[in-house]
């Protein structure tokens, strides 16, 4: 009966989640929490946030009883250690049954450890930043850094926490356009209000060029990378956001622009409303909250499609969240959260799909590990450098 245990719990656990427990069932896991105080722990961590009815398809389309067996033969082998390893990975994908295969569910495989040499030297991200300021002078920003940076012509900027504020003690007009950038290395993130008010989240390798004050027509801002805007509504200033080929419009919203694949730009929509305009062609298209205006290199018009919009905007909120991504795409995004670079020993991993979520903080081995435990790629790590096989 003590081996039948852990997989009975596995499964209420996954009919919790997806909310077809009844209510017999939902005493029974009730009853199991309040067996020991880590029962109770694990079940609350694993349910810590809303995912599962936005993603229900993925988990429905899984084999559960091929899914279960696995699970619990690893869950078995790690019984005699305790939970603490489980719960370990529990915390990073919400089970390897959340892991979905390019073609298949992958669950056969035998477990292979990460070689972890080295480790230690891979660190999650933080906020620093670089600001290069109208006048060349750069000056280095990192976390709690909290200083006036400079006053000049009406203009404050203040460094505070994670973040770079603008203030402005004049009225709207300007002699002349000034610019400042904010480089954010890989490895980092950063923030920036803007002299209007607006709030930009940046990510890991991402480069943004701003007046220091708006003139009187637009708000125009230059991008490059990854970032998340809130824009201050002002309907006689349109906010602009230029990329390479493509620019976005917008009068107040909050949206989130994604140029780090090459040839690729998406702009994806959360509240509000905005234009995104093709600059070879002049043709525009205007999307609604929850649609992704995708651009390719050569085309003439945008692409629009519904999308999960958590999906590509969890980032500023702590949470790497993955939908049906590929194994480079995935590892191209924590190479440049956790500054290293990754080298494919076996080419053909690199098309393997996946959907779930990672706590973007978390050690790079608990992340490359759980990948492991669910699917048999395998990583070693050499100082910075991850290597990929299978």
């Amino acid at each position: 009966m003590e081996n039948q245990y852990p997989d009975r719990i596995v499964h209420l656990l996954q009919l919790y989640l997806l909310g077809d427990i009844t209510k017999e069932e939902r005493q029974e896991l009730e009853v199991w929490c309040e067996e020991k105080v880590r029962n109770r722990q694990l079940f609350e961590q694993i349910c810590q946030e809303d995912l599962f009815s936005k993603e229900r398809f993925v988990y429905e389309k899984i084999d559960d009883t091929k899914a279960l067996r696995t699970f619990e033969k690893h869950v078995r082998k790690v019984s005699a250690r305790g939970i603490g390893r489980w719960w370990k990975y529990a915390a990073v994908l919400l089970f390897p049954i959340l892991v979905v295969g390019s073609w298949k569910l992958i669950y056969e495989v035998e477990q292979v450890p990460v070689v972890t040499t080295s480790v230690s030297q891979i660190q999650p991200g933080c906020s620093r930043a670089v600001l290069v300021l109208d006048d060349g002078r750069k000056v280095f920003l990192k976390e709690e850094d909290e200083r006036v940076i400079s006053e000049d012509k009406g203009i404050t900027v203040t460094g505070e926490k994670d973040r770079l504020v603008y203030t402005s003690s004049e009225g709207k007009n300007v002699d002349e356009i000034r610019f400042n950038e904010l480089e954010v290395p890989r490895g980092g993130e950063y923030k920036v209000r803007l002299a209007d008010g607006t709030l930009v989240y940046l990510n890991s390798a991402t480069r943004m060029k701003y007046p220091v004050k708006f003139d009187e027509k637009e708000r125009k801002v230059y991008l490059s990378g990854e970032a998340y805007f809130e824009v201050t509504k002002d309907p006689k200033r349109p906010f602009l956001v230029e990329m390479e080929g493509v620019e976005v419009r917008v009068y107040g919203t909050s949206f989130n622009i994604n140029t780090h694949q090459k040839g690729n730009i998406q702009t994806v929509l959360v509240k509000g409303s905005i234009g995104v305009k093709v600059l070879a062609s002049g043709m525009e298209s205007v999307i609604t909250p929850g649609q992704m205006a995708e651009f390719k290199q050569g085309n003439a018009k945008v692409d629009v499609k519904d999308v999960n919009v958590a999906v590509y905007t969890d980032w500023k909120d702590g949470i790497f969240r993955f939908e049906n991504q590929r194994l480079e795409d995935i590892l191209t995004v924590l190479s440049n959260w956790y500054d290293v670079d990754v080298f494919y020993q076996t080419v053909s991993v690199k098309e393997l799909h996946f959907s779930g979520y990672m706590e973007r903080y978390k050690d790079v081995s608990v992340i490359l590990e759980a990948i492991t435990l669910s699917t048999g790629v395998t990583f070693s790590v050499q100082g910075k450098t991850i290597i990929v096989s299978k």
